[in-house]
């Protein structure tokens, strides 16, 4: 039965008890302010609060959409602050967006948790809503869920997930399920107002095809969502596309789709699904699957002979084959560039220089439906330099041999080999190598020194290391499949003191192979990476 009665067992656990301050006299209007992301998953943040701010519409509170809110708080230099974790007051909040209340949450888990010779995907978040004019706590709660990997469940994500086909990975599905069982589990909890008129019609779900891909003229979006039946069902891509229509092709499943025109482009837009009913109470759904790309992309020569800056002007670009950077060129990826790479990768020669900002990172992944090469750094002995880039669906994010290179600020996830290092030089600091299909970060006759960084959820295991010289240094090492690190040889030198292991004996975080790892931190580094 696997995932689906794991996923029935939680529902029939006790329901959470939350604490419930104050019933009376309950705001009016409320805020979902940005949650405390203090996971190793980048995404987890958004994911939760846009989940719980969909679950959240449907209660008889007047809420203010996240971008609103997100909006409002970067025009007043506090939306960092917050994400961060600094204590900014509700009074505070609640003069400058408006409202009567807001809701502060902290996400403390969205992933995948090894536990011998299975894997959960797991949710947990601590929230609570607070009054403006008092801040006194209405409602707080501290929850988890836990869903045994496997199928994806028949749950609303799932059904509408197999209608659109190939829509979200089944990565995608199995973190979504966790966050939507836990959101549903914790808005049950909530004092809900008496309604003036009907309550709205509940969403349950929505879903769309066009998530990590460049939709292109001729492209067809396809949009379900599932909520209450018999009732009116539209959505928007603001500010491209708005109110379209959806069908009612079962009870409670509506299905709409777009072709996507020459003229139309939006480089960063997002869905909203809505549904009211005929007497116009209406509820709406923020997707949570990630930003939609629209528009014909600039297409990237097969050969750099010569020094080539790419920016975001003329992003996003397309490699139909492999793009290689001949000796003595050198290529410059400015901030905000993406490229995307339609089944080889780029082949790196001379130099590579990709200088993302946090506010503006470089983002490469595939476009079609299997994975991309990767970036290959083929005997390039410059000063080869990756920061604030996003590498994602390739087969090795970063190989690179007999070269040299200095990644700082980087997210390396959903690749199968997450950097693959062969007799060459690298540093890596602040970056995240997360969910890697086999290993995170594999070494073979290099030089290596990975400080500051967050090496975590990665199928086979965090390190594989032979003959090199590594230094692993104030790293959190944990949640790998079959090891955190592996020694498969007494030829190398691997020094790993200093690094949080995740658990109170690091014996037990399958550590292979003859390495010292005392003294060891006793919590995590404060880690922080862009989204």
């Amino acid at each position: 039965m696997g995932a689906t009665s794991c996923a029935i067992k939680d529902m029939l656990l006790p329901p959470p008890a939350p604490t419930v301050l104050e019933e009376q006299q309950l705001p009016y209007k409320v805020a979902i302010i940005p949650f405390v992301n203090k996971t190793t998953n980048p995404e987890a943040g958004r994911i939760v609060r846009k989940m719980f701010y969909n679950f959240f519409s449907s209660l008889n509170y007047l809420d203010l959409e996240p971008f609103v809110i997100d909006d409002n708080l970067k025009r007043n230099n506090l939306y960092q602050s917050i994400t961060a974790g600094e204590a900014v007051s509700a009074t505070q909040l609640g003069q400058l967006l408006g409202v009567d209340a807001v809701i502060f949450g902290e996400v403390l888990d969205l992933g995948k948790t090894y536990a011998l010779v299975y894997a959960d995907n797991s949710a947990a978040l601590k929230a609570q809503m607070v009054r403006s004019d008092s801040e006194q706590v209405i409602w707080e709660l501290e929850h988890s869920v836990r869903l045994q990997e496997g199928e994806v469940p028949l749950s609303p994500i799932g059904l509408a997930a197999a209608i659109v086909k190939t829509a979200i990975s089944h990565q995608q599905a199995s973190h979504l399920q966790a966050a939507a069982e836990l959101c549903m589990q914790m808005i049950a909890t909530i004092p809900n107002p008496e309604g003036v008129t009907e309550p709205p019609p509940r969403i349950q779900a929505l879903v769309h095809n066009g998530s990590a891909k460049l939709l292109r003229p001729g492209d067809r979006i396809k949009v379900v969502l599932i909520g209450e039946k018999n009732q009116i069902a539209s959505w928007s891509i603001p500010p491209l596309i708005k109110n379209l229509p959806l069908k009612e092709k079962e009870p409670g499943v509506y299905i709409g789709a777009y072709r996507i025109r020459p003229k139309d482009r939006l480089p960063h837009g997002r869905i909203i699904g809505y549904l009211r009913s005929k007497n116009s109470a209406g509820s709406q759904w923020v997707d949570i699957l990630g930003p939609i790309k629209i528009g014909a992309p600039t297409l990237l020569p097969t050969v750099i002979s010569k020094d080539t800056i790419l920016n975001a002007t003329k992003s996003p670009y397309l490699v139909k084959d492999a793009l290689l950077v001949l000796p003595g060129a050198k290529l410059t990826v400015m901030p905000g560039t993406v490229i995307w790479f339609l089944k080889l990768g780029l082949i790196v020669r001379g130099e590579l220089q990709i200088i993302g900002t946090e506010a503006e990172p470089v983002r490469f992944a595939s476009l079609g439906d299997s994975k991309w090469k990767g970036i290959f750094l083929d005997q390039s002995h410059t000063q080869n330099k990756i920061q604030y880039a996003q590498i994602s669906d390739a087969e090795f994010g970063l190989r690179a041999s007999d070269s040299t290179v200095f990644l700082q600020n980087c997210i390396f996830q959903n690749n199968v080999w997450g950097i693959v290092l062969e007799e060459g030089t690298a540093e890596i600091s602040k970056s995240l190598i997360r969910t890697s299909g086999k290993t995170g970060i594999a070494a073979r006759k290099a030089k290596l020194a990975v400080k500051d960084s967050v090496i975590t959820e990665n199928n086979s295991g965090g390190f594989i290391l032979e003959n090199s010289k590594v230094l692993i240094e104030q790293n959190n090492i944990l949640n790998n499949g079959n090891w955190a690190v592996k020694v498969i040889d007494k030829k190398g030198k691997v020094q790993a003191a200093k690094n949080w292991w995740g658990d109170e004996d690091p014996e037990l975080a399958e550590i292979i192979g003859q390495l010292p790892i005392q003294p060891v931190l006793q919590k995590p580094i404060e880690f922080k990476i862009f989204e």
